[in-house]
Formats: C-alpha cells, sequence, structure tokens
C-alpha cells in the first residue's frame, strides 16, 4: 500500500508530541510504501537520517517568514485559525505535488488542522484518495480551555482562536474517512460524523524499571517551553513547593526536557530545583525520581510525562485536568487533584514512604502496557488506515 503522510513539523528529534507520533505513524505501517511530506529541518543531515531509519520516502519543504506572514494574513481574511495559516504557504503545496508526481497514494494521512492546506490540495488533485485525519489533539478544546484561564484581553482572543479552530476540525472531521485522536476527550471534542472516529493513544517506549527505593527526587519532564507545562511549573513553584520544601527540607525538584522557557530556567535559583535542558535522554532523570508530576491545568491530548512516568514505573500526581486526558485504563494508578495541600500530602507521603510509591508506580506501569504500550498504538495505526481504505472493515 502507498501511503502519504503530511505533518506540520520535522519528527526528529522528536522532542514535541506531534513529533513523536509522525514517528509512531511511520514506524507502525513499515510495511508499506510511505511518503512524508514534511517542513525541512534545521540540519539538511537529519532528512538523510530520518530516510534511513523509516525507510520512507521524505519531501521536505522550507517556508520563509514572509511566507508564513502571508498565510497568516490570509487566514485572518478568510476566518481560519491562525494555527493553519502559519502553515499554509507555498512551499508546502509544491512539496505536496512532488510528492503525488510519484504516484497516487492509496490513502492519506493529514496531521493536526494546521495541515489543512493538504485537505484542499488533495481534494483538487486527487479527490478519490481517501483521507485519515489525525487530529492528535482538538484544538478548539486546547484554545478554549486556554481561555477560562487568562485575563481580558489574552481570553478574547484564545476564544476567538478556539471558534476558528473548531469550525475548521468540523470540516475536517466531515472531509476525513476516519478521525483519529489520542484521548477520548479530544475524540469527543472533534465530533467525527457517522462514527467515523477513533482513539489511538501516543506511546511510550518501554524503559526499565526505576529502583524506587533509592530515587529522591520530584521529577517534571517533557517540552518545558510548551505553554500549559511553562503555566504548569509556575503553579508548582508558588502554590505546591515552598510548604513541600518547609516540611521535606532535603527534597529535590528536577526539571528535564526540550527547550525549557525562560520563566523555566529562572526557577533553578529556587531552593532544591534543578533545570537541565535539552537532555539526549530521560532515563537518567526517570531512574533518580521518587515521583513525577503533571501539574498542567490546560492543554489536551495525553501528558507524554505521565506515560512516560509509567513506562518507568514512577508514581505520578496531576491536576485534574491532565488526569482527564488519559484512558479508563488509569483507574487508580496516579493521584489527581487540583488542591495544593492534597498534592503536599500527597508527595510527603511518596517520599517518605517507598512501599507506597512503589505500589503506585506499580498501577501506573499497569495502565501504561493496557493502554499506551507501543504495539496497541502501531495497532491503532494500522486500524485506522485500514478504516480509511475501506470502510468496511472499520
Amino acid at each position: 500500500m502507498r501511503i502519504l503522510l503530511i505533518t506540520s513539523r520535522f519528527p526528529l528529534p522528536p522532542w514535541r508530541g506531534n513529533q513523536v507520533r509522525t514517528l509512531e505513524w511511520l514506524e507502525a505501517l513499515g510495511g508499506h510504501d510511505r511518503i512524508l511530506v514534511t517542513p525541512a529541518p534545521a540540519e539538511p543531515g537529519l532528512v538523510a537520517e530520518l530516510e534511513a531509519r523509516s525507510g520512507a520516502r521524505v519531501v521536505a519543504f522550507r517556508s520563509t517568514p514572509s511566507a508564513a506572514a502571508r498565510g497568516l494574513l490570509g487566514a485572518l481574511a478568510t476566518g481560519r485559525p491562525l494555527q493553519e495559516g502559519i502553515y499554509n504557504v507555498p512551499g508546502a503545496r509544491a512539496a505536496l505535488q512532488r510528492a503525488l508526481a510519484g504516484g497516487r497514494p492509496d490513502v492519506a494521512v493529514v496531521q493536526m488542522l494546521r495541515c489543512w492546506w493538504a485537505m484542499e490540495a488533495l481534494g483538487n488533485s486527487c479527490p478519490e484518495v481517501p483521507v485519515v485525519f489525525d487530529a492528535i489533539d482538538a484544538m478548539g478544546l486546547h484554545f478554549g480551555r486556554a481561555a477560562r484561564l487568562r485575563p481580558w484581553p489574552v481570553a478574547a482572543a484564545f476564544r476567538a482562536e478556539a471558534r476558528r479552530c473548531r469550525t475548521l476540525e468540523r470540516r475536517l472531521t466531515a472531509a476525513a474517512a476516519v478521525t483519529v485522536a489520542v484521548a477520548r476527550r479530544d475524540l469527543e471534542a472533534l465530533e467525527p460524523p457517522g462514527g467515523r472516529g477513533l482513539v489511538v493513544p501516543v506511546g511510550a517506549p518501554e524503559r526499565e524499571e526505576t529502583d524506587l527505593a533509592s530515587a529522591d527526587s520530584v521529577l517534571l519532564s517533557g517540552n518545558l517551553g510548551y505553554r500549559p507545562t511553562v503555566e504548569g511549573a509556575l503553579w508548582f513553584a508558588s502554590e505546591v513547593w515552598p510548604e513541600l520544601r518547609r516540611r521535606a527540607p532535603g527534597a529535590r525538584w528536577v526539571l528535564a526536557g526540550a527547550r525549557p522557557a525562560r520563566a523555566i530556567r529562572r526557577l533553578a535559583a529556587l531552593p532544591g530545583v534543578e533545570v537541565h535542558a535539552d537532555v539526549p535522554d530521560l532515563a537518567p532523570y526517570l531512574a533518580s525520581a521518587r515521583v513525577a508530576i503533571a501539574p498542567m491545568a490546560s492543554g489536551s491530548g495525553v501528558p507524554m510525562k505521565v506515560l512516560e512516568a509509567w513506562a518507568s514505573g514512577v508514581p505520578v500526581v496531576a491536576r485534574r485536568w491532565a488526569a482527564e486526558g488519559l484512558s479508563e485504563a488509569a483507574g487508580e494508578a496516579l493521584v489527581a487533584d487540583d488542591d495544593p495541600a492534597v498534592w503536599v500530602a500527597a508527595l510527603l507521603r511518596l517520599l517518605e514512604d517507598p512501599g507506597e510509591a512503589r505500589r503506585l508506580g506499580r498501577e501506573g506501569r499497569k495502565a501504561w502496557a493496557a493502554a499506551y504500550h507501543p504495539r496497541a498504538v502501531a495497532a491503532g495505526i494500522r486500524n485506522a488506515v485500514e478504516g480509511g481504505v475501506d470502510r468496511d472493515g472499520f
């Protein structure tokens, strides 16, 4: 089968969730002829690396600030999301035509509403090709939630973007043969018609189980430049960490991940706090973590930081909004609350009681194995493609 995949971000290095997602599609569909249309990376050698690693053909394109600005203005003029306008550039459309020149695909996968331009172009060039819309997250939900947490006029701008995203997401789900999202909450927000929706979570690779008896840190990992993570970290720093540190003077808070924002870097000045930027491997930080945290109160999709912790058997304390993005398999696998006092009590219990930390960590590892193991994710991806090609098989 010939499969065309269009994405808004080059997948290497996989620092963001949508980059991880692209690699999952390429790997899950490894037995097929795959063509990836994607923005070019800053390092040219990464294209060859990705082709060697995945066996897929990569058709990369470059944008310019002026092209992105024109796309943004076009989105404003036509009422489309700003998210989509930035990526709607001539280079992307030309790259798609180069990919199609090699032969019509049996199915196309359009990733996120940012790639609506590709849905339009495919409709014009080869309308008979079925499309799988991998929304990943519901961006209307994402911006709508963010608007609730901000003062005017920022909230008004976010609400307007949420409306634009919802409108375009409805058009995408109506045009797609199958719509995929990483969480039930997001799929319900997308409202795919006629039951043409499927939850396919993002996964986390299996890791060596952490020896929680010798681990001692509180870990916040992942994309440390992602707005919901930054806001969650600042909430934790002001509402939880001072009291936790007062009651456990030896406690360490480690922030390790990609692209830390300036506000995150400044947290290193707090007592007991360490910030590690652009770490090549999260394993050493997971190995020293007694507990991981997911303090996000906005965003959408599945928090990767939770899955990475669970895959290592590390227990998790999360805000309720972050926990709601997880599957029903999560069950009692984490502590979920918004009250700082509950956070302090839960973190103290896990820091002081290795047995309780081990129990909760093992529940998390079970939840990961049930819903977020790479094998389960790959099976879901293949099911989505089969449903796109043949509705009777979905």
